[in-house]
Formats: structure tokens, sequence, C-alpha cells
């Protein structure tokens, strides 16, 4: 259940506030507390740059989603306990079905070179978010390609080439991480599931998620989005999810996590601070949530992202990954109030808590060694921090790391 929240750190720098209930916090903070789980980042090669005749250029002349501010905002978004999908439009500004332009700068002389850059550009990218410790989860190979990719060259006249760069885009990922999910991106309008056969035709087999956009002024009714997705599910064997979405919210998520076959991978709604149906109204001179957030906490019951429940029906933190290396090893986190943390630590003998505000900065630590070498069971950790959410990691040894999210110390 994501977000696209591309323009944040814009709008943040410009002095916009986010609230929810009255008191003003982290957006990201925001989001989580209403059950959001994923994080979409757009990533432009040179956003700064002026590209002749195009009114929309240059896309931000201070250079917002550029590589240095998306990698940035992917730390932000890793120390929240986000899964991050990083959306690659291979080009200085908004690549869509109306345009795909050329970066300025891959003044290339051949489509061989072309090729080659796509697949260097993608793979020396990714290797810098890998440094940061900020791996995207999933990573979309172009934006909207319903006509293809970087003009004039991957048109999708000329299927065979954008076959090749798309292809070229994967094989940068794979480079990488080849555990990385692919997210093809197209749109909901004249018949997907085909478009998406002529394209695994042309050579492309390697897509995890297929991903549409879905804005019912362009793209019809909910209605109209169920027969199309529908039928995608019923041809093909990938996932589905809406990548970009901005109405319709509780239609958009029923029809994608009812589709047969458990098809549906998610959706992302598309810069719910500001677009369209927003999740947030200009109110006291800030972003205040409104009423359409309320949905996404019953949505997330409904459709399985809702909290872990301890035997006593108490919700505990989410563990965010892999709980344990090791399955004679469990670990478990309650808060509690008071500022402190149950926990219940079987077959361990020493664990390292630490807790991180939202913006990742580390609000405490704390050691729990067993005494005389006996395994640790249950305890409380009182942590003197103030009252707020937080972010939990334990640390069991033999590389072993939970990450618990939408932890609140009364």
């Amino acid at each position: 259940m994501g977000a696209d929240i591309s323009w944040i750190p814009e709008r943040e720098a410009g002095g916009v506030k986010y609230a929810d209930s009255g008191a003003v916090k982290d957006i990201l903070e925001i989001l989580k507390e209403h059950r959001f789980n994923y994080i979409r980042l757009r990533l432009f090669v040179d956003p700064t740059a002026k590209i002749t005749g195009e009114t929309e250029s240059p896309y931000s002349a201070k250079g917002y989603c550029n590589l240095e501010s998306t990698r940035a905002m992917a730390k932000r978004v890793k120390a929240a306990g986000f899964k991050l999908l990083l959306d690659f439009h291979y080009s200085d500004t908004w690549a869509d079905p109306a345009k795909q332009y050329k970066p300025v700068s891959w003044n290339l002389s051949s489509f061989s070179q072309l090729t080659a850059k796509v697949r260097s550009y993608t793979k020396e990218t990714l290797e810098l978010f890998k440094s940061d410790g900020t791996l995207p989860d999933m990573v979309q190979v172009g934006n909207e390609v319903v006509g293809g990719m970087i003009w004039p060259d991957g048109k999708i006249a000329n299927m065979s080439n954008f076959a090749v760069l798309v292809n070229a885009g994967i094989d940068g990922v794979k480079d990488v991480d080849p555990d990385i999910k692919i997210m093809i991106h197209s749109i909901s309008k004249n018949s997907p599931s085909t478009w998406l056969k002529n394209l695994i035709s042309a050579g492309v087999s390697r897509i995890d998620v297929f991903g549409l956009s879905y804005y019912s002024e362009w793209h019809g009714t909910p209605s109209d989005l169920k027969n199309m997705v529908t039928e995608i599910a019923s041809n093909h064997t990938v996932k589905i999810a809406i990548a970009e979405y901005a109405d319709n919210h509780q239609a958009v998520n029923d029809i994608i996590f009812n589709l047969p076959g458990n098809k549906g991978a998610g959706t992302f709604v598309w810069e719910p601070a500001d677009w369209s149906e927003a999740l947030f109204d200009w109110k006291n001179n800030r972003r205040e949530t409104n009423s359409r957030i309320d949905i996404y906490p019953q949505l997330s019951k409904k459709y399985g992202n809702d909290d872990i429940v301890s035997a006593d029906g108490n919700p505990e933190c989410i563990a965010s990954g892999q709980l344990t290396k090791r399955q004679d090893r469990k670990v478990s986190v309650r808060p509690v109030s008071g500022g402190s943390i149950n926990y219940r630590l079987q077959n361990i003998s020493r664990a390292k808590v630490s807790v991180f505000t939202f913006q990742g900065k580390l609000a405490g630590q704390y050691l729990i060694i067993a005494d005389n070498g006996e395994k640790i069971s249950n305890g409380k950790i009182d942590t003197k921090l103030k009252s707020g959410n937080y972010l939990i990691k334990v640390d069991t040894g033999e590389k072993t790391h939970v990450m618990f999210r939408n932890c609140f110390l009364h």
C-alpha cells in the first residue's frame, strides 16, 4: 500500500508543514500511522537541463528529483521502515504517454551506445543507493512507457528497439542485485493486456510487476479499470499494481486486492498531499489530513497489512524484513506505557536494541545480556524517551537484524 511523494523535499524546502489530527509531523510518520508501507520516488537524469521547445523544462532548476536529492529522500524512506520503489524516467523531465525525451547529456552516435548507456546508468545509480544502504526493493524501468521510451530511438513503432532498451535497464538492475523486483509501467487504456503480450513477445521476459496509471479523467470508470486488470490477470502470470492513481481511492484498492489468483501486488497513490482527490487539505497554513486518508487503515486491515496482534490481543510492532536467520531464534517486541518496551527473546544470550526516530536519528540504544550465560526470556526496557512513534531495531548477533516499525511509546 504505497504512495509517490517525490514532491515532498521541494515542498518542505518551501516551508510546507504536514499535520494529522492537529499535530505537525513528518509526512512519512503520518503515512506510516495510516498503514502505508511502500514509497515510490521518481528519478530524472538531469532535471536542471533545458529541453528545446518543451514547456515543462527544466523540471527543477534546483535539481529536485535528481540523483543527489532522491538518494537523500531514500535514506529517510528506509529509515522510516518503508519499502522503496525507484522510478527511472530515463529523461530530464516528465516521461509520459505524450513525451519521452532523451536526456540532453546522452548525445550518443549509435543505438548500441544508447543501449550500453541505459545499462551503465542504471547500474551505477543503484550501486550508489546500495552504498547508502537504501537499495530499492523494486525498480521501475521507464515511466508510462505505453509509447516506448527514450524517443526517437525507443518509440513503440520500433518494438524491437524498445525491448532492447527495456532489457538494458533490467540488466543494469540485475547487475547490482538480482533480487530487486522489476516493474514495467504503462497506462489503463487501449488493452494493456495486449500491450504486455507484445512486449513479452519482443523479448522482455523478466517482469515481476505490471504497473498501470489510472486516473478517471483519462482512463475511464473504476469498472473500466476492473475489466482491464481482470483481463491482464487472466492472460498473464505477472503481478499487477496501480503505479499511479489519485481518485477513487476505495474502488482502486478493492479492485486490485480482489484480483483472481492473488494477482494484485498493490497500489501507489500519486502525490497524496497535493494532487486530485488528495489525502491532505490546505488548512491552518499547512497540509492537514482529511477524511479520505481514514480509509487506509481499514483497507490495511481488510487486505492483510494490519498490525501483528500478540496472544493477549494487544497490537505489537511490525517486523520489517527477515525476522531471524535461524528458526530456533524468536524475537518479539511490544511497546507499553511509560516509555518502556516489553520484549520476549528465546534462545538468545544477548541482544542490542536501538530506537530511531522516523527521521533516522538514533534516539536510544540498550544492551540486554543474560546472566551467567543463560538465555534471555522476557523483560522490559525503560527507554526514558518521550511519547511518539519510533522504529526499533534488534541485533541478536550473527547478522540477525530485526526492524520493528509503528512502535509507539506512550
